[in-house]
């Protein structure tokens, strides 16, 4: 489908230019999941905020390193829910999903700004 393609890449364009623009109030890189408390931290003081992403496989320079190649993204997206559903109230419903850029698979964690009622 097309338009999926465009829609894939034009999220990967976005974040390829996430990672040029250096981590701020709205971006963080890690080269690998953080333990249950700086991430439940990370994704509550995001979606406290503006929003913001989490890219997994970037270290703090920029550079994109992939997540380790024997990794089961299944099991690793399973477990970010995990975290987020068991440590973050009120419930943060984040976009979790991966993209490969320069042949390397990155695990990106969206959340949103929380709307509060």
């Amino acid at each position: 489908n097309a338009k999926g393609v465009l829609v894939v890449r034009r999220r990967q364009m976005s974040l390829l230019k996430s990672i040029q623009d250096g981590e701020g109030k709205t971006v963080e890189f890690k080269v690998e999941l953080p333990n249950s408390n700086t991430l439940a931290k990370t994704i509550i003081a995001f979606s406290n905020t503006g929003g913001g992403k989490l890219i997994i496989g970037v270290n703090d320079q920029g550079e994109i390193i992939g997540l380790e190649p024997d990794v089961n993204i299944f099991e690793l997206k399973d477990k970010v829910a995990s975290i987020i559903y068991e440590t973050c109230y009120p419930t943060v419903l984040p976009d979790i999903y991966t993209t490969t850029i320069d042949d390397q698979l990155l695990l990106i964690i969206e959340v949103y700004r929380r709307l509060v009622l």
